[in-house]
């Protein structure tokens, strides 16, 4: 059993009070329920042609309900958006249910974020995606160009980029945060708040519309994201530099280099559709060398130390 660290003991301590498991699942039913309201609100609204002037026409909602993942940059932003009613969700769970401070799913009360882990954590997602792209270019060669014209992704990456921001940091806040804090108060054992988590995160991007061959691969790989992740809060004692990690890991992958028959639409250039079957050993191991070097490279912020105070002058 790994044992816990200061900084994680601290940053479950809030989950302690109100923490009783009919708490929990009374607060997944409200997290669930108000993520899909506002999402069904959301996507009525586009529908109707409200937020047309935003750019969002109905036909980019209807776009959503189509076969495929492939979706114009309207409907990439309309789904980002609907992690909206996630973070409704988790607000109303964390403040009327558990009746604990919302900012408490990101840090321990006593310290306040600063923004180093969020940049370390985007350094990690910025050196794993750089080695990948140097092997598969080495193996594969380099990816096609995708149908995207540039001038139409220059005018719509800038709100993909903030979506993207709500929709990572919402999937963190409910499983590194929300779901892990209440676990690891049940149990110190990491099968339970790490591993757990984890799968349930795997399960939950399931893609019945996906080839098998990719999708279970798919699976394995958001699977060790997630163990990577978890592996984050527990070293620094907070969510940032998992939101660092998983912010930065989707904005290249829905908005630069993606794989065909896993795509949005919005990226780039796309690697073959073998591309995961082709190069697994090689992401398994590099997702390994990940976990390890956080264990090695993070640690808890270190405390704000209080300001000596000033003898009087005479």
């Amino acid at each position: 059993m790994i044992p816990d660290s200061a900084a994680f003991h601290a940053y479950v301590e809030p989950a302690r009070r109100g923490g009783a498991w009919w708490r929990v699942l009374l607060g997944v039913v409200a997290i669930v329920c108000t993520w899909f309201g506002v999402s069904i609100g959301l996507v009525a609204l586009v529908g109707m042609g409200a937020l047309a002037p935003l750019g969002l026409a109905p036909e980019a909602a209807m776009a959503m309900g189509r076969e495929g993942r492939v979706m114009p940059p309207g409907g990439v932003v309309i789904f980002l958006l609907t992690f909206l009613g996630l973070w409704a969700g988790l607000w109303v769970a964390v403040r009327l249910i558990h009746r604990r401070p919302f900012g408490t799913l990101f840090h321990p009360v006593r310290r306040r974020p600063g923004g180093g882990p969020l940049m370390r954590g985007a350094a990690l997602a910025l050196a794993f995606y750089g080695v990948s792209l140097l092997a598969y270019v080495a193996v594969m060669g380099a990816p096609a160009r995708s149908a995207l014209p540039l001038s139409l992704w220059a005018v719509w990456v800038v709100p993909i980029v903030v979506c993207i921001g709500v929709q990572a940091t919402a999937e963190e806040l409910l499983m590194r945060g929300y779901l892990l804090q209440h676990f690891a108060v049940w149990s110190r054992n990491p099968v339970v708040w790490a591993v757990v988590p984890s799968l349930i995160f795997a399960a939950l991007h399931y893609d019945g519309g996906m080839e098998a061959g990719m999708l279970w691969r798919m699976l394995v790989h958001i699977l060790i994201f997630a163990f990577i992740a978890a592996a984050l809060v527990w070293r620094t004692g907070g969510l940032g530099a998992a939101v660092g990690l998983h912010v930065t890991n989707n904005i290249f992958a829905i908005c630069a280099v993606g794989m065909e028959g896993s795509a949005l639409g919005f990226e780039l250039w796309l690697f073959p559709a073998d591309t995961l079957e082709r190069m697994f050993a090689f992401d398994l191991a590099l997702g390994a060398l990940m976990l390890a070097g956080v264990f090695v490279l993070f640690g808890p912020e270190p405390e704000p130390q209080p300001e000596p105070e000033r003898g009087r002058e005479t």
